[in-house]
């Protein structure tokens, strides 16, 4: 894999040994403590050392603070926090959605976490975990904001709220950017064609989301994850970061044909559906597949299409790093071979 001059000047001398790659999951016995989740990241980090360290802090950190309920039972058993409840079921409850506090609460711990993992970690790219101002909402509302858009009735005080979020979550990318992070991975999670109507995403999504990558925007390595199915592709590639990823083996488009029309870096191309089966035959396929098919096209940072939920098998994540250190090799080089990066 020949990688650009760009990605040479995030990612230096690893760029030229060989392909790239990461994968990210949460740590659930952690993650709501910025010590302990640091030095969870950490040591994932020695354990497999990836390219690049994406923070990963808990699904629901963003709406902690402002007066909802969470349940976090089902993260350790593969599963995902949900909102028990929340003030915010009305289209008139956004009046009283605060402005938001970064130097507070769980946005300050992850900052926090941040400057740790930094300093344990001083030359390994770091991209700093952040959500959409919609998906902010829709968690807030546990999904009503949409169904409040499609009403039309309530427009202004809608705005009005997902301006505070953007406000909020544009200078919280500034201040990880000042913590040690070289770009934010800005998560996606509300872009389904399903959710919303073309011009409903124009005028409240897309809007929001360009203001909080302002605050990136110093940022050499900004990612946008786009989370779900039927996604709006078309409409998102244009956004101003570095690279996508999003769930490339559930949904359209493909690698390839995202990396054509989007021209920008493609942090995928593994199926993460495919880790957590430990399926490394169909692993290899399709970073094989990858590669050649992006070596004329563009640049490719290989990694699972979404996170590797809690529970996955150490050893299937070790045989996908080797694999990719040197996918030509016969089994027994790859096995003794040195580790990318160190």
């Amino acid at each position: 894999m020949k990688y650009s001059q760009a990605i040479k000047g995030v990612f230096g001398d690893k760029a030229d040994r060989g392909p790239l790659f990461t994968f990210w999951t949460h740590f659930p016995d952690a993650d709501l403590d910025a010590e302990c989740l640091a030095e969870a990241t950490i040591r994932l980090q020695h354990q497999f050392q990836c390219d690049l360290v994406k923070t990963a802090p808990n699904g629901m950190y963003a709406v902690e603070d402002l007066g909802v309920e969470i349940d976090f039972s089902q993260v350790p058993l593969g599963g995902v926090a949900r909102i028990v409840s929340t003030p915010y079921q009305q289209a008139s409850d956004w009046d009283k959605l605060p402005e938001g506090d970064i130097t507070q609460g769980a946005l300050a711990r992850e900052l926090h976490s941040l400057r740790l993992v930094r300093q344990a970690l001083p030359d390994v790219p770091i991209v700093f975990t952040i959500f959409s101002p919609m998906t902010i909402a829709s968690k807030l509302s546990q999904g009503r904001i949409h169904g409040q858009i499609a009403a039309g009735t309530d427009g202004p005080r809608i705005h009005a709220a997902l301006n505070r979020l953007a406000n909020t979550t544009s200078a919280y990318a500034q201040a990880a950017l000042e913590a040690g992070a070289d770009g934010v991975f800005l998560a996606h999670q509300d872009t389904g064609r399903h959710l919303l109507s073309y011009d409903a995403f124009s005028e409240y999504v897309a809007p929001y989301d360009i203001e909080v990558l302002t605050g990136a925007a110093a940022g050499r390595f900004n990612v946008l994850h786009i989370h779900g199915e039927r996604i709006r592709f078309r409409e998102l590639q244009d956004y101003p970061v570095h690279a996508i990823n999003w769930h490339s083996w559930e949904t359209h488009p493909g690698v390839i044909a995202g990396a054509l029309t989007s021209g920008k870096c493609i942090l995928g191309g593994i199926d993460r559906r495919s880790v957590t089966r430990n399926d490394i035959p169909a692993i290899r396929r399709q970073i094989s597949t990858a590669l050649s098919a992006m070596e004329n096209i563009g640049d490719l940072i290989l990694a699972p299409s979404c996170t590797i939920r809690a529970g996955f098998d150490t050893n299937t994540i070790i045989a996908l790093r080797d694999f990719i250190r040197n996918p030509y090799a016969p089994e027994e080089e790859r096995a003794t071979a040195p580790l990318s990066g160190v």
